[in-house]
């Protein structure tokens, strides 16, 4: 009897000490992620401002978790192009879309794209990059009440530049015009450069640019800023006052963002690994400086922020296309 219950004993020790080793080995692959080189597709050009932030980030997520992140520019069809690949990739969390509002929320509303926002699960958001609104120096407003007045009393009179039809600074002027009444014609431009040196010339009166495309301009007092798109204010131009502070649209809170995104499906915890790495990094002085230098706010968020964010997005501009009557091409 006594060795029976020697030999039970010996048995549930076995049985114990592999229910130990089994639990073990499923933690370490439970946390193993990244195991391999991470593939960060950038649907644009290289250079772009979507493109550099993802390249600082893809810098500090190679040091931090021991893995290669690397950056493909996959540019073509306002972004649709590389958004389309990391649509249709594994979702296993090797490639990632560096994603902007641009590429992943306004380009499956206005044209035939294949893939749509919910076709993307958030991985971590990067930054927000706010627009400003801007005239020539000479133009004839020194304040924004002085610009609205201007715009609400002389209807069709001026015109509103910006960097293509559909583009986030398009949709933030027609948002900015909406909300006051005012009539203006939409000049849209290949790219904000050829949009800006129109506007710095007086043959467009306003448009909305990124704080980095306009910041020289700035500097060298060529324009007038008067206000910034987003709901508050920014670091990198602390005294430009947000629309929501200074006119009667106080839910106004339009800015382009820039974050990574995996496809649909893409396991929540190994993106949480991606969450905690960014949102650490983020939340540094070198970090903010880094952003900040390229005209960009970090917005360290949980991905079910970011996932909020994008919805609101949605819903956003898709009723902002219905009332301004563009459709899918």
């Amino acid at each position: 009897m006594a060795q029976d219950r020697t030999s039970t004993g010996k048995r549930i020790g076995r049985c114990l000490a592999a229910l130990a080793m089994a639990c073990s080995c499923a933690a370490w692959a439970q946390g193993s992620y990244p195991a391999q080189k991470v593939e960060i597709v950038v649907p644009w050009t290289a250079g772009q401002a979507t493109d550099i932030a993802a390249r600082v980030m893809a810098e500090h997520l190679s040091g931090k978790l021991g893995q290669a992140f690397f950056v493909s520019n996959k540019a073509g069809a306002g972004g649709a192009v590389g958004s389309m690949q990391v649509a249709r990739s594994k979702n296993d969390g090797y490639t990632l879309l560096a994603a902007s509002t641009g590429s992943v929320v306004v380009a499956p509303l206005l044209t035939e794209t294949s893939y749509t926002a919910g076709d993307f699960a958030p991985a971590a958001m990067i930054a927000k990059s706010p627009s400003i609104l801007i005239t020539a120096a000479d133009f004839p407003a020194k304040n924004i009440d002085d610009l609205i007045r201007l715009l609400k009393d002389n209807p069709g009179k001026y015109a509103f530049a910006s960097s293509g039809s559909g583009s986030a600074t398009h949709l933030m002027a027609e948002a900015f015009n909406l909300g006051h009444g005012i009539q203006a014609t939409h000049v849209p431009y290949k790219g904000s450069a050829a949009a800006l040196t129109d506007v710095l010339a007086g043959r467009v009166a306003y448009m909305f640019d990124t704080v980095a495309s306009v910041s020289s301009q700035l500097a060298a007092g060529k324009v007038t800023a008067y206000a910034i798109s987003s709901k508050e204010r920014s670091a990198s131009v602390p005294d430009i006052p947000a629309i929501a502070e200074v006119t009667e649209l106080k839910d106004f809170d339009i800015a382009s963002w820039i974050g990574l995104m995996a496809p649909k499906g893409a396991s929540e915890q190994d993106m949480a690994v991606l969450e905690k790495a960014a949102r650490d990094y983020l939340e540094t002085p070198e970090a903010k400086a880094k952003y900040q230098n390229l005209g960009l706010s970090v917005s360290p968020m949980s991905n079910a922020e970011f996932q909020a964010v994008v919805e609101r997005e949605v819903a956003l501009y898709s009723d902002l296309l219905e009332k301004l009557g563009l459709k899918k091409q």
